[in-house]
């Protein structure tokens, strides 16, 4: 097979990078970012010279600090990164495509919080900002990127009662989602709040949220709640998705309330706490 034509100007590795990223979201570049940089610098050669050695030395190195899901992350964004340069016609030849991320165990299940959990999660919270922003990630499965991003022209009632949002999701995707009335009222009640900000959720300066605040916030209010330190803002999404899946909500409706583009991601949802198995037909 032919090499692809050259269709970019790169003429460096930092700038075949910063091509790569581009259109990829703040959050995405910020994690690829450190993940190429740390690459590069154990390697510290061109991308052109990379060998499989190289990738293999680097992969054992991972695996010998870090736990397998992430050695699994970050050997798909190296991989990722070589299957563009040769896309876009930078290298002749995708090295990335020779090495493999390892195997790991679905650990979703590890990632859902109790009801009663979620509760005394948002109970502990020491503001009404805080408990809103957490109350918005479990009621309607919001990320916390998609909570930060909010503005107030991105709110509006719901004619069938509550509320709705437009969120900027991931992907660059906009979906509307459902507020349900009682936490509706709530954000009416934070919006009486006199506010110059755009911005739904502001810091003590005025200024937008930043994720890795919230990040903070969670992790000290797990530990007055009593709640796994563990837990995370995307805990509260995967938690929403299973509660709602629990009590009855459509697969498709979840899938389009959540922002998934292909309905197999949200399938893993069903798997997580079935409430019939084949051993309930074994008599014995």
């Amino acid at each position: 097979m032919d090499a692809p034509s050259n269709i970019t100007n790169a003429q460096s590795d930092r700038e075949l990078i910063l091509i790569w990223m581009a259109d990829k979201s703040r959050t995405t570049q910020a994690s690829f970012k450190g993940t190429v940089a740390k690459f590069i610098e154990f390697v510290d050669k061109p991308l052109s010279e990379v060998r499989l050695d190289d990738l293999q030395i680097w992969k054992r190195g991972l695996e010998a600090r870090f736990k397998p899901t992430t050695v699994a992350n970050k050997v798909l964004v190296v991989k990722s990164l070589f299957s563009f340069a040769v896309k876009v016609g930078y290298l002749p030849i995708n090295i990335g495509s020779f090495i493999k991320p390892p195997k790991t165990k679905e650990a979703l299940a590890e990632k859902i919080l109790t009801v009663a959990d979620v509760k005394r999660l948002i109970d502990a919270t020491k503001t009404h900002r805080d408990g809103l922003m957490l109350s918005l990630m479990y009621g309607c499965g919001l990320r916390v990127s998609e909570v930060v991003g909010l503005t107030w022209d991105d709110l509006k009632p719901h004619q069938e009662g509550g509320g709705k949002a437009t969120v900027f999701g991931k992907g660059s995707k906009t979906r509307v989602v459902i507020i349900p009335p009682k936490l509706w009222r709530q954000v009416l009640e934070f919006k009486q709040i006199d506010r110059a900000s755009q911005w739904v959720f502001v810091s003590g300066k005025g200024k937008q949220m930043e994720r890795s605040v919230i990040h903070r916030m969670i992790k000290r209010t797990c530990q007055r709640a009593g709640v796994d330190e563990r837990a995370s803002s995307h805990w509260l999404r995967h938690s929403h998705a299973t509660h709602s899946l629990e009590a009855g909500c459509n697969l498709r409706l979840l899938q389009q309330s959540l922002g998934h583009a292909s309905v197999t991601t949200t399938e893993k949802y069903l798997h997580i706490s079935p409430d019939k198995g084949s051993s309930q037909y074994i008599d014995f």
